[in-house]
């Protein structure tokens, strides 16, 4: 019995199509990240997506935050067999005319423990001013792109809704695809893994020469040394010790492995779900033009969830959001970018030429 390869059917997630944009890659050398506490890079790439007209004069920019343990450079690599990446997602919305055409900037905000959760810290460094002050600014001066929305996956999510919170007189729009929120849920059911592995390591120091020293095979949400060095990115970022620069504090205590109130409480305050219905953040929400959350309901770390909570409380405050979920695990929020892409520009005034159904 033979068959027919159906060859009609077959997408360009196998063999890409070439952008009809293209890319620019600037090496940008950031004033805010020097000094760092880790000696981090201060001159990192910075890839700029331009659409296929070549006219970026007005033309809206989306900025792109990666998940943890991810750089904008990313973005702009050959995809893998059967997957497709964000700017080429865009580059094919914008050629087929289901979205306007629009300029992308992909920051890269990698640290030594694999991410800065787009926050200023003490321990990590000035990642929130790197984007609002040094990135955003620099784009817009370069190609005189008009109004600006933020957009991520995972902590990249969280990035989004956190800086445009803090920054609605920057970012207009904000799309967060699995971000993190609601930390009670997607953060502590890692501690216990991250105690496990310091406690077998003999503490912090030792574990991380270790995880440097050799590449942690199985990366992903069921790597113990992937979720152990995730929960002390998290913690570089949300409880720094502010009196010794480059040193934070972790969630837990080191000999019984209880949850350190105090430093959890440090957690909390930057949580989402919490920011968006305390000032000024209610504010900020409320001058937003639009706000996208989803998840999907498989996700690993209940970010359907978060989701949910958060676009509960937005609408309390009065913002306008929508809530998507999927039937998807967390790495699974690729395709979400065909749903909220086109909603972000439209929300900035943009519309595609071909309008389509915003399911997937």
């Amino acid at each position: 019995m033979s068959f027919r390869v159906p060859l009609e059917s077959r997408s360009d997630t196998i063999f890409p199509h070439p952008l009809k944009g293209r890319i620019e890659t600037h090496r940008f050398t950031s004033r805010v990240l020097e000094g760092n506490p880790w000696g981090d890079p201060v001159e990192r790439e910075l890839p700029v997506y331009l659409p296929p007209s070549g006219t970026t004069d007005g033309r809206p920019l989306l900025v792109l935050l990666s998940g943890y343990a991810g750089a904008g450079w990313y973005h702009v690599q050959r995809p893998r067999y059967m997957t497709d990446s964000i700017v080429g997602r865009l580059d094919r919305m914008i050629r087929s005319g289901h979205a306007a055409e629009a300029v992308l900037v992909a920051p890269d905000c990698l640290t030594t423990l694999g991410g800065s959760q787009y926050l200023n810290s003490s321990a990590t460094g000035r990642y929130e001013d790197y984007v609002v002050r040094e990135v955003v600014p620099f784009v817009r001066e370069r190609y005189g792109t008009g109004p600006c929305a933020v957009m991520g996956t995972s902590s990249g999510g969280y990035g989004a809704l956190s800086l445009a919170l803090r920054h609605p007189d920057l970012f207009v729009a904000a799309a967060s695809n699995a971000g993190d929120a609601l930390f009670e849920y997607c953060y502590p059911p890692e501690f216990p893994v991250a105690y496990r592995a310091i406690r077998a390591a003999g503490g912090p120091e030792p574990l991380l020469r270790r995880i440097f020293s050799s590449p942690i095979s199985g990366w992903g949400p069921s790597a113990p040394l992937a979720k152990t060095l995730s929960v002390l990115a998290y913690a570089s970022c949300y409880s720094p010790r502010d009196d010794e620069p480059g040193r934070f504090d972790l969630p837990f205590d080191l000999d019984t492995g209880s949850v350190r109130a105090e430093v959890w409480k440090r957690w909390l305050a930057l949580d989402p779900v919490r920011m968006v219905v305390t000032e000024p953040y209610r504010a900020a929400a409320r001058r937003l033009r639009y706000l996208y959350v989803d998840g999907g309901l498989r996700d690993e770390y209940a970010l359907d969830v978060a989701a949910r909570a958060f676009a509960s409380r937005a609408r309390e405050v009065g913002a306008r959001i929508d809530l998507e979920e999927y039937d998807g695990v967390h790495a699974d929020g690729g395709p979400r970018y065909d749903v909220l892409v086109p909603r972000l520009l439209d929300a900035l005034g943009f519309r595609p030429t071909r309008p389509s159904s915003t399911s997937v």
